[in-house]
């Protein structure tokens, strides 16, 4: 499929947006608007009826413990997961619905706890099902399946990084072990991203680009041992309309790529200096690709929203009034593009309700200020 199409296809998609918003009902004024009713908190399991789940730091520790979530384009809706190591013991899953404007808990947690690392626990509780674990931006949603993807993350209780991947159905509430052979390294900043034209997972540990097949459950190493070395602080997202793989380590404003259409079985990064992009001094922002813009647009936390021409490699900034704090752990997944509302949504702390940012055609593509 050439570019034309692929534009063609996104494009027609997002036409249909407008009536998406009205029916939702969401807020249609441009800027940042605050969705009534959706903290988390309310809805987090008690360590009254689950001794010793709190850990360290609680139920907040879904979000500030270097949580991650993933959005569900076909079904509209962002789902949150978090814990890990010491903080928090729950593995329940979070879903903010975008069509209702209703945060919930979509399942229960698993009970009774033990340590993720202890010998043959194979990284989870006793039902089976993966132990809490920081999910940083490790998650991603395959639409085609109705499946929340998980892999590795910092484990309950012990905090060493699993090597494990997953997949939820929510809709059967069932969790399942998949193979990992071939799989990337178990650590942090794996960048997970699906690619929605091919369907493949993309991932990059400090040495390897990775792709998961959902159709055969197999991870596949992409590139050579003579690629780049990269630092852990990775932070990475897809272009579908051109094709790549983008990603950047913190503290170094270089924007790298891989053309994942390429039909090369090993590809080959290629990276170009991005000094104006201040948003990479941080590995944990939130960045993702706006189609309506043809941009990427990365934020972290307050009014600053930063976009990318990654035909330039060359950021501009928009002021929003009204921006919501982000946690300094970081934003990662919970910052994400709705493609049926044309907003942006994002989640930062479980006792603080979920925001929206509506942008109005053109504010990204020519960062002329915002009124």
């Amino acid at each position: 499929m050439s570019m034309l199409e692929i534009r063609t296809v996104v494009f027609a998609a997002i036409a249909l947006a407008p009536a998406f918003c009205l029916a939702g009902g969401l807020p249609d004024g441009l800027g940042w608007h605050e969705l009534p009713n959706t903290q988390i908190r309310p809805l987090c399991p008690s360590d009254e009826l689950y001794p010793g789940i709190s850990g360290n730091t609680g139920c907040d520790s879904v979000i500030i413990a270097w949580g991650g979530a993933a959005f569900d384009v076909e079904g509209n809706r962002l789902l949150i997961t978090g814990g890990g190591h010491g903080d928090y013991a729950g593995n329940e899953v979070y879903e903010l619905d975008l069509d209702t404007r209703v945060m919930r808990r979509i399942n229960a947690l698993s009970y009774p706890l033990r340590d993720g690392c202890e010998a043959g626990n194979n990284s989870t509780y006793a039902d089976g099902r993966p132990v809490s674990r920081h999910t940083y931006n490790h998650l991603a949603y395959i639409e085609d399946q109705d499946l929340l993807f998980l892999f590795g993350g910092s484990r309950w209780q012990c905090g060493y990084f699993g090597a494990d991947t997953w997949t939820y159905a929510p809709a059967q509430d069932q969790w399942l072990p998949r193979n990992n052979t071939d799989a990337p390294d178990g650590t942090f900043g794996l960048s997970i991203s699906r690619d929605p034209l091919t369907g493949l997972l993309w991932a990059r540990d400090a040495y390897h680009l990775y792709d998961y097949d959902p159709t055969t459950h197999r991870w596949q190493r992409r590139s050579d041992d003579s690629d780049i070395g990269l630092s852990d602080y990775r932070s990475g997202v897809i272009d579908p309309i051109r094709g790549r793989y983008f990603l950047y380590t913190a503290a170094n404003r270089t924007l790298y790529h891989y053309d994942i259409r390429s039909s090369a079985q090993m590809l080959t990064i290629v990276s170009r200096p991005a000094p104006t992009c201040a948003f990479m001094d941080d590995d944990a922002a939130g960045w993702t690709y706006d189609p309506r813009q043809d941009r990427l647009v990365a934020w972290n936390g307050g009014d600053t929203l930063h976009i990318l021409n990654a035909d330039t490699a060359i950021c501009t900034t928009l002021t929003i009034p009204g921006g919501p704090v982000a946690p300094e752990q970081g934003t990662y997944g919970r910052f994400a593009y709705s493609l049926q509302d044309d907003v942006f949504v994002t989640c930062n702390d479980i006792d603080t309700n979920c925001h929206i940012l509506r942008l109005r055609p053109g504010d990204a593509l020519f960062a002329h200020g915002f009124e």
